[in-house]
């Protein structure tokens, strides 16, 4: 698993935007204006997740204009960087010093690189292991085998 950190993740969306536009952001900033979602407040502190992908978390400042970015495109953003890849993506937003809250955004990438593999394959690959005398190996197949045929 992967972590991204706020400057990762407006590096990628910056990287990505002028990728897509073709025209190179002046600025990504974050917003704050969660009026209609007051009830998501806590402790004047707000978190969004994936499950909030409608929501507004950035301005891309171009030179003639300005953009909303939401959180689904800052998933697709992430993702289009990390093929094959599950991302939990997180903004939060402190407003215990008053309306601007700062933001704070990170991302967690797993990849699944764990192949699902058919019986008959396991079975060759424990003959390999034995083969290799590689006994932890050939115990964690055999585990493995066994779930599958069971």
């Amino acid at each position: 698993m992967m972590r991204l950190d706020t400057q990762d993740i407006v590096n990628i969306t910056r990287k990505q935007i002028s990728a897509i536009f073709k025209m190179e952001p002046v600025e990504l900033r974050f917003v704050n204006d969660f009026q209609g979602e007051q009830y998501l407040l806590t402790n004047d502190k707000l978190h969004l997740s994936n499950q909030h992908y409608w929501a507004k978390v950035m301005d891309c400042v171009f030179d003639n204009h300005t953009r909303p970015v939401l959180m689904c495109e800052v998933l697709y953003f992430l993702r289009s960087e990390f093929l094959e890849s599950d991302i939990k993506l997180r903004f939060s937003y402190d407003f215990a010093e008053g309306a601007f809250g700062e933001a704070v955004a990170s991302a967690e990438v797993s990849f699944n690189d764990s192949p699902e593999l058919q019986p008959g394959e396991i079975a060759e690959l424990i003959d390999f292991a034995l083969s290799l005398q590689d006994k932890q190996w050939f115990e964690e197949l055999t585990a493995k085998y066994k779930m599958l045929t069971a």
